[in-house]
């Protein structure tokens, strides 16, 4: 119940955000659907696999030129849909750095991003460090396709959070 709250309060804070920019559309929010699969054996003994779901609000304005700033607020759980125990929501900001191309629309990038992970996966709920990483291309205009990895410390009750994963998503 905890964790349910604390991911809600985190989506309203994260839309708050995003509605201070003068677009107040759908633009600048993506929505990413994909699997994980445990890196550790703590993790492979909770579930063989985790589904995931995502929402990511753009920045108005990148680090530098040839990169996209953006908050991601990610729900890993064993059995989607389900919230409580088999679950973790990291909240991160990201960096995305496009690779140079010559046109078209399928451009390559490599991400990056750190923040916090609410961990609820055997003990009591903690709250631990976050980190993520990995590549992208996009295959269309709106559609996106990425392979990449999370990672927090150990948790006291829980061991750490450690997966690879592919993911699809929109950008609206």
């Amino acid at each position: 119940m905890k964790t349910t709250l604390v991911a809600l309060a985190a989506l309203m804070i994260s839309g708050g955000a995003f509605a201070q920019t003068s677009d107040l559309g759908m633009n600048g929010v993506s929505l990413r659907l994909g699997m994980v699969f445990p890196l550790d054996n703590t993790l492979s003994g909770v579930n063989d696999n985790f589904s995931n779901i995502a929402l990511e609000f753009q920045s108005p304005s990148g680090l530098s030129k040839g990169t996209d700033s953006y908050f991601a607020l990610d729900y890993f759980s064993k059995n989607l849909g389900n919230f409580g125990k088999g679950s973790v929501v990291p909240i991160t900001y990201n960096v995305r750095i496009h690779q140079h191309s010559s046109g078209g629309t399928r451009q390559t990038y490599a991400y990056g991003g750190l923040g916090l992970a609410f961990v609820d996966l055997l003990g009591p709920s903690e709250t631990v460090l976050c980190a993520r990483g990995g590549f992208g291309m996009n295959v269309s205009d709106h559609s996106f396709i990425e392979a990449g990895a999370t990672f927090t410390p150990s948790t006291s009750s829980s061991g750490s959070f450690n997966t690879i994963g592919i993911s699809i998503g929109y950008r609206f």
